[in-house]
């Protein structure tokens, strides 16, 4: 009985944390993988790995255990959601490039969030996502909330959320997620600008010529040409992406941690 009162406190936490985790997390968190998923897999996981968080205090189940559940729910929230931050720039790269390929208008709905999406946003993240479950990057993920508990130890009453360096380092994921997903875009939308200011050329030069007709079937076809010249270089990209969100991630469960 004394072992259960010792251990079931922090099971719940571990519990807890992995649970709110994948409500946030890249792949874990599409609308298409069930509640009941998630928190069965939030719960094998956490008896899997509950061996391996060091502990050194007892906590008592009383009132202030609500406060450990909160720190446990907003640390994997942030978590799962600076993750996510990837697949959001891919996203924001794929709607600046149908602004200019002249798609803005067909967007369908994003399977993983509900959302309306642009088709080469969601093209591209079906590519990543298909891509990150190659190089088992849910796998990478997994290890880095486990790990998670040797930085932000479960016996802490309280995370740092409200230092400075937290906020910043958020600020800087938020913005390298824009910078991102400009570099990402680039290419197609100069070159993109590049015909259109060459279909003007042509339109103030001849002006019989119905550019308005041809305009729109000759930028949709340089599009599509375009992806397939740069489509290599995306998975380039997409490594040096995973590879700053694993940074990123560890950086924050660092400064959570309350060390440098």
């Amino acid at each position: 009985m004394e072992l259960i009162y010792h251990y079931l406190p922090i099971f719940l936490l571990v519990f807890v944390r992995m649970t709110s985790f994948f409500v946030t997390a890249p792949i874990f968190s599409t609308r298409g993988v069930p509640n009941q998923v998630k928190i069965g897999l939030g719960f094998l996981l956490a008896v899997v790995s509950f061996s391996y968080i060091p502990t050194t205090a007892t906590i008592p189940l009383d009132l202030f255990f609500i406060i450990y559940v909160l720190k446990e729910v907003l640390v994997g929230l942030i978590l799962g959601f600076i993750c996510e931050m990837v697949f959001f720039t891919i996203q924001i790269a794929g709607g600046l490039m149908d602004m200019q390929m002249g798609l803005a208008m067909a967007n369908i709905i994003d399977p993983r969030t509900g959302a309306y999406v642009p088709i080469t946003g969601t093209f591209k993240n079906i590519l990543a996502t298909l891509y990150f479950l190659s190089i088992n990057g849910h796998h990478m993920l997994i290890k880095g909330m486990i790990s998670s508990y040797k930085a932000i130890p479960v016996d802490r009453m309280w995370a740092a959320f409200g230092d400075e360096q937290v906020f910043m380092h958020a600020v800087k994921v938020f913005s390298n997620m824009f910078a991102g997903a400009m570099l990402m875009a680039a290419p197609i939308v100069v070159a993109l600008f590049l015909v259109d200011l060459s279909l003007g050329i042509i339109a103030k030069s001849v002006p019989q010529f119905n550019i308005f007709v041809v305009g729109l079937p000759i930028k949709l076809i340089a599009s599509f040409l375009l992806l397939v010249v740069v489509f290599p270089a995306f998975f380039i990209v997409l490594s040096g992406l995973f590879e700053k969100m694993f940074m990123a991630m560890a950086e924050m469960m660092t400064l959570l941690g309350g060390s440098s």
